[in-house]
Order: structure tokens, then C-alpha cells, then sequence
């Protein structure tokens, strides 16, 4: 199962996208597939990626996982996650 290090995220485009940037830990993590987060002890979050873009930096190459929101606010929910230097799961849809 493809895993992702988050070490970094933001909004972008009118709070529309949140990203994962970070790296593939392990597999092939491609747009279309599930980002799969436990929100509670039971409970996981799951979210299409809508697109996947690589940024060139001068430490190495970097990968943001772009998640379409449908509003804004939706944005305040993924940044309460908390997600900055975590691992986690990318799932294949259905």
C-alpha cells in the first residue's frame, strides 16, 4: 500500500486546494487515488486527489498531493488535521 510523508502543508488557488507536499515513502501514488487519514480512534478521512504536481528544489524534488475543496471552509477542517510530519496511506478508488 502506497504511503506518503507529509512535510508540509497549505492552501493554494482561493483556499480551493489544500496540499500534502512531502515525498512517496512507498508504490506509486497517482491522481484519482484516496489519501487516508484516521481523524478518530474509528473514524478515517478520506480524500480524492485531484492532482499531483513536483516541485524542483535545491534539497530534492517535491511532491504535492492537491486536494479539490468544495468550499473554503473546508480548507480550516484539512489545517486542523494536523498533518505535518506524518505518514499516510494512499488507498486505490473503490
Amino acid at each position: 500500500m502506497p504511503q506518503f510523508h507529509v512535510r508540509d502543508t497549505f492552501a493554494i488557488q482561493d483556499n480551493t486546494v489544500f496540499v500534502l507536499a512531502g515525498f512517496a515513502v512507498e508504490g506509486e501514488i497517482v491522481a484519482g487515488m484516496l489519501v487516508r487519514i484516521p481523524f478518530r480512534e474509528a473514524t478515517m478521512l478520506t480524500a480524492e486527489i485531484d492532482h499531483i504536481e513536483r516541485v524542483q528544489r535545491p534539497d530534492g524534488d517535491v511532491v504535492c498531493l492537491c486536494i479539490r475543496c468544495a468550499q473554503p471552509k473546508d480548507i480550516v477542517l484539512w489545517d486542523a488535521l494536523k498533518l505535518r510530519d506524518r505518514i499516510i496511506e494512499v488507498i486505490k478508488r473503490g
